[in-house]
C-alpha cells in the first residue's frame, strides 16, 4: 500500500487534497492524485489531504477518511462570540475547594490534543496533578527556591515570600488542580509547541465552567532550580515548559478590562 490510495469512482481530480498538502507530495500530473515517490519521506501525517478532500476519496495509509471526524457544517463561531470568549477570559487567582474529576480533564486534554504542533510533531507530554497537597508541595518548593535566590541581583521576591508567611499562596494559588506541559529537553519543537498547547487549554477550559491561570513562577523555579525539577517527577530526558493552575472560579467577573491599543506595524 502506497502514502494515500484514491478511490478513483468518488475522486473528482479537484486538486484540493495537492493543494492542500504543506509538503507537496501529491501531484495531479496523471489525471488522478498520487504522490511524488522521492519526496514521500517529507509527509509529516498532518492528515490535511484526508481532511480537506470534499468526496471522502483520498485515504492515507495512516489514517482513513471514516477515522476522521466530520465537521458540522456551523462550526465556526461568530467574531462575537470568539471576541466575547476571549476578551471575557480571565486569569483566575481565587478556586472553589472542588475537586476536579479526571475525566473532565482526559475530555480537555483530548481537544487540546489537536492544538497545532511544530511539524505536526505531537511531541507535547502532560503531567496532571488532582492531589491539592501535591500542588501545594510545589508551591514549597518554589517558595524554597526564592528563599535561596532573594539576595540575588535580579530577583525581588520579598512581597511573595511575605504573602507566604502570612499564610496565603502566591504561587498556584491554592488551586485544587495543576496541569504540567512538558517535552523532551533536546526537541526544539517542545517549547512552542507545548506554549500553543497550553493557550488553547487556556480557552477551551471555559466552556466547563473553569478558570485557570498560567504558573510562571513554577516554571521559571523549574528551569533555575534542580530541586524543583525533581520534584515535579518528570521523564528524566524532560522539561517542563509551562504549566496552567485549573479549577472552579470563586467567583464570576462582570465586565471587560480595558486593555491598551494593539501595536501593529502594518507592512
Amino acid at each position: 500500500m502506497g502514502l494515500v490510495t484514491i478511490n478513483e469512482g468518488t475522486c473528482t481530480k479537484c486538486g484540493i487534497c495537492a493543494k492542500a498538502c504543506p509538503a507537496g507530495i501529491i501531484s495531479l500530473a496523471e489525471g488522478f492524485p498520487s504522490t511524488i515517490e522521492k519526496i514521500e519521506k517529507g509527509c509529516i501525517t498532518c492528515g490535511h489531504c484526508v481532511a480537506a478532500c470534499p468526496t471522502a476519496a483520498l485515504s492515507h495509509c495512516r489514517m482513513s477518511p471514516e477515522e476522521c471526524e466530520p465537521l458540522d457544517a456551523g462550526w465556526r463561531l461568530t467574531p462575537e462570540q470568539v471576541g466575547s470568549l476571549i476578551k471575557g477570559r480571565r486569569s483566575v487567582r481565587n478556586f472553589r475547594p472542588e475537586p476536579l474529576a479526571p475525566g473532565l480533564i482526559a475530555d480537555l486534554l483530548g481537544m487540546v490534543r489537536h492544538a497545532p504542533t511544530g511539524m505536526n510533531s505531537q511531541s507535547v507530554s502532560w503531567k496532571v496533578v488532582l492531589d491539592e497537597q501535591e500542588v501545594q508541595f510545589l508551591s514549597l518548593a518554589v517558595v524554597e527556591w526564592m528563599r535561596a535566590k532573594e539576595e540575588d541581583q535580579g530577583y525581588n521576591f520579598r512581597g511573595m515570600l511575605k504573602a507566604w508567611e502570612m499564610g496565603r499562596d502566591p504561587i498556584l494559588r491554592k488551586a485544587p488542580a495543576l496541569i504540567i506541559a512538558h517535552g523532551a529537553v533536546d526537541d526544539r519543537m517542545a517549547p512552542a509547541s507545548a506554549t500553543i498547547a497550553l493557550a488553547t487549554l487556556d480557552l477551551a477550559a471555559l466552556p466547563f465552567g473553569l478558570g485557570t491561570c498560567w504558573a510562571g513562577f513554577l516554571t521559571m523555579a523549574a528551569a533555575g532550580s534542580p530541586g524543583v525539577a525533581t520534584a515535579l517527577g518528570l521523564p528524566p530526558d524532560h522539561r517542563m515548559y509551562g504549566g496552567l493552575m485549573i479549577g472552579y472560579p470563586e467567583f464570576d467577573y462582570a465586565r471587560i478590562p480595558t486593555r491598551n491599543p494593539a501595536r501593529v506595524i502594518w507592512g
